[in-house]
Formats: C-alpha cells, sequence, structure tokens
C-alpha cells in the first residue's frame, strides 16, 4: 500500500510538472518550461527527454534540441520526425534532405513524416513527385508552428512550389508574400525577401483567382483599387471584390462593407455597408466594427459580446502541429 502510495506521487508530480510547463510555454515563457521539463529528463524520463527537445527547438536552440530528442529516440522515444524537422531546416543539399529521410525511418507514420519523407526525397533526387499538399502541409508547419523554430527561407520557398504545383491556396499566399497589406493576416504569410513587389502579387491572385480561390480574387479587386496609378483599374476592382462576396467569402464581404463605408468605387451607402458586413462576421475583428456600429443598443451587445468571445479564442488558442507527450 505505501509502495503504491509513493508511486501514486510520483504520477502526480509529472502531471503537475507536465501541466505547469505546457502552462508556462503558452504564456511564451520558454525558459521555465524548459526548467519543469529539464528536471524529469535528467531523472530519466523518456516523454521529458522528447518534450525538452522541442523546447530548445522553439527557442531556437538546435544542437540541444538534437541532444535531446537523440536521447529520446536512444530510450524508445518519440523523437524521430522532431530530428527530421530539424535535419530538413538545416539541408543545404542531397547528403542533408538524404539525413532526413534517414532519421524518417524510425518516425512514427504521420501526414508530417510522410511530406517530409517525400519532399526530400524530391530535393535529395531532383524529382518532382511530392503533391502540392505535401509542400504546403511543410510550408504551414515551418511558418505556424510555435514548437517548430520558424524559418520564413524554407517557408516561402515550399510555397512557391506548392504554387508551381497548382495549389490556389500556395498561390494565394505567395501574393500575399508580395504584397504588405492587412488582408494577408487571414493566410499569416510575412516574407521579407521578397519585397513589396505589387505585380507579383497580381499574377499570384490573378492566378489563384482564375482556380476559384475567392479570398484571392477579393484580395486582387482591393489591390487593383488602392495600388499605385499604373495598376489602378477601380472598376474593375469593385467587380471582383463584389464577386467573392457573392461568391460567400468573408474577406470579400468584409471589403464590399468598407467600400461602400468610404465610397470607394460606389456611392456611400451605410446600410449596404452593414449588409456586407453582417455576412462577414466570422471574421473576428468585423464584430467589433458591428458593435460600434449599433452602439449601446440590444444589437449592439450581441455583437460586443460576440468579439469578446472570438477575441478570447483567438489569444488563447494554440495549434501544434507536432504534440509535446505528457509526462
Amino acid at each position: 500500500m505505501k509502495i503504491f502510495i509513493i508511486v501514486l506521487m510520483t504520477l502526480t508530480l509529472y502531471g503537475s510538472d507536465f501541466s505547469a510547463m505546457k502552462a508556462s510555454f503558452d504564456k511564451g515563457d520558454i525558459p521555465r518550461a524548459i526548467s519543469y521539463t529539464r528536471t524529469n529528463a535528467m531523472k530519466g524520463n523518456v516523454p521529458a527527454m522528447y518534450n525538452l527537445g522541442l523546447l530548445y527547438y522553439a527557442q531556437g536552440k538546435s544542437k540541444e534540441a538534437r541532444t535531446w530528442l537523440e536521447r529520446s529516440v536512444k530510450n524508445d522515444g518519440k523523437g524521430a520526425l522532431g530530428i527530421a524537422v530539424i535535419l530538413f531546416a538545416q539541408a543545404q543539399n542531397a547528403k542533408g534532405y538524404e539525413k532526413v529521410m534517414q532519421a524518417l525511418i524510425n518516425a512514427p507514420k504521420s501526414k508530417y513524416s510522410t511530406a517530409l519523407m517525400s519532399v526530400s526525397r524530391d530535393l535529395a533526387k531532383k524529382r518532382d513527385d511530392a503533391s502540392a499538399q505535401e509542400y504546403l502541409l511543410l510550408a504551414e508547419l515551418y511558418y505556424y508552428d510555435r514548437i517548430v523554430h520558424p524559418n520564413l527561407r524554407i517557408t516561402l520557398y515550399l510555397t512557391n512550389q506548392a504554387a508551381r504545383k497548382g495549389d490556389a491556396k500556395a498561390k494565394e499566399m505567395m501574393g500575399d508574400a508580395y504584397w504588405r497589406s492587412n488582408y494577408t493576416v487571414d493566410t499569416l504569410m510575412v516574407a521579407p525577401q521578397t519585397g513589396n513587389a505589387l505585380n507579383r502579387a497580381l499574377e499570384y491572385y490573378r492566378a489563384a483567382s482564375a482556380l476559384g480561390n475567392l479570398d484571392a480574387t477579393a484580395k486582387l479587386g482591393k489591390l487593383h483599387i488602392v495600388g499605385p496609378r499604373n495598376l489602378r483599374r477601380i472598376d474593375y476592382g469593385v467587380q471582383m471584390i463584389l464577386k467573392s462576396a457573392e461568391g460567400g467569402s468573408a474577406i470579400g464581404a468584409q471589403m464590399a462593407a468598407e467600400l461602400y463605408v468610404n465610397g470607394q468605387g460606389v456611392q456611400m451607402n451605410r446600410k449596404m455597408a452593414l449588409t456586407w458586413y453582417k455576412k462577414a462576421t466570422e471574421i473576428c475583428d468585423v464584430n467589433r466594427i458591428l458593435a460600434d456600429f449599433y452602439g449601446s443598443s440590444d444589437d449592439g451587445k450581441v455583437y460586443k459580446d460576440a468579439y469578446q468571445s472570438c477575441h478570447a479564442k483567438q489569444s488563447s488558442k494554440r495549434q501544434y502541429h507536432i504534440l509535446f507527450e505528457a509526462f
């Protein structure tokens, strides 16, 4: 009985440390998260070794990350995918990508390990077999995930490859990379390497729009309205935004509302603006705009509550493509 209680206390302590580690990480305090995890990793806890490797990588310390992920693998832990992610970021030639493939041999099967294997094989063997979706999946991995140390150079390259293979979302993201605007936040594609090349942005948006991407259609229209004189085609821009909005794009509806608020290419019309804003409430900030429109009325309170709710969810939401393991 006494032994059982000791074991139970030990498990509770580990569980508590794991929760504390996750809470610290979610708050952005990686050093504290590392301190909780390192204590357990040093005691031989294999999941903690794996987590510690991920934490070091999130901090940008690739050498320490590999050390702990490799210790995890040697003890039958799940660090193989993490090692492959690091090696892919460091690879510069065929030999480097072959190392990625070697690391993945013992990795549990997942969409990320499959994509890494396919893309690495392409780059090592100078083939073109991996799908656009696999390239884009990896691009998002190196951009969105706070556990994976972000690498915009790799993100841009992989996104461009997915766009070259015909992926409409990738083409939109490449357009975002070449246009600095408030309307790129839905893809979060920021790539300082590209500069602000609006003609290139239009090319990508036009190609994505032709494939049925309504968000890209809206951005194509907006850029024709607010771009420099040589790109300006206001009537066409309005037409594209309204096409996007009528097709069901929330960002298109938001832009359509803004046209009528500002009288940009159309007659100023508050009623039409409200109509379009109401079709764009899945965009969190639109609820704040509607709350301001309706003020202290019952409708205003509904939109204010909706904004506060979605803003809180956005602030606390964490999406991890590679997951921590409880220890």
